[in-house]
């Protein structure tokens, strides 16, 4: 897969999804920058973070995807493909539903996916160096460039969304400590039950990811 490396950008998700759309890369491919001034974060706002953290996206064709993967589902997908990687070199992080990185009570990463026609374009931050106030950082060392190589090949396995549940179900219960947001309302998700396509029940109110 090629990965396209820069120093700066606004937003790595911006810049594929553009150039994805112009023609100007062939699909699948990925993006990282050492730097990034505008990205993209949950409800519009901007995921700002130190140089030398990970900034990075990833664009894959639908069909490439596991056939037993919910669209409803693609956010968690790549988030825990993620954190499988981070686990595998030690670190504690674990997803938040649907799509947090989180070390122990703090966040310090996420994932944004967005579909463009036949393509999945997810945008993952992660605080490898440096994080804001309230936000944590990553548990073990990495450099960016390593890590995404070791995610890309990670994605290549196109592990079952089966199987992926049966592991990622096992840590929900670490999420209804938490609240998430659906639309402009703040949800709590200590009652929620995580339903097999990814989204939750709270009630008999149904809660899809946005993102």
């Amino acid at each position: 897969m090629t990965i396209y490396s820069f120093e700066t950008l606004p937003s790595t998700q911006r810049w594929l999804a553009d150039k994805a759309a112009a023609g100007e890369v062939e699909i699948p491919c990925a993006v990282i920058t050492e730097f990034q001034s505008d990205g993209i974060g949950s409800r519009n706002n901007r995921w700002i973070g130190k140089r030398g953290n990970f900034f990075a996206s990833v664009a894959v064709k639908e069909a490439d995807l596991p056939e037993d993967l919910p669209l409803t589902a693609v956010s968690i997908y790549f988030a825990w493909t993620m954190k499988k990687v981070l686990q595998d070199l030690g670190s504690e992080a674990w997803v938040k539903w649907p799509n947090d990185l989180y070390l122990k009570q703090r966040k310090i990463g996420g994932c944004i996916t967005a579909k463009k026609g036949d393509l999945l374009i997810a945008g993952i931050g992660l605080n490898i160096v440096d994080a804001p106030r309230d936000f944590g950082v990553l548990d073990i060392s990495m450099a960016p460039m390593q890590l995404l190589e070791t995610f890309l090949k990670e994605l290549e396995k196109k592990r079952p969304w089966k199987q992926i549940f049966s592991n990622y179900s096992l840590e929900f219960c670490k999420s209804r400590n938490f609240r998430t947001h659906s639309g402009d309302e703040t949800v709590d998700l200590k009652d929620a039950v995580l339903q097999s396509d990814g989204t939750l029940m709270i009630g008999k109110r149904r809660i899809v990811s946005q993102r």
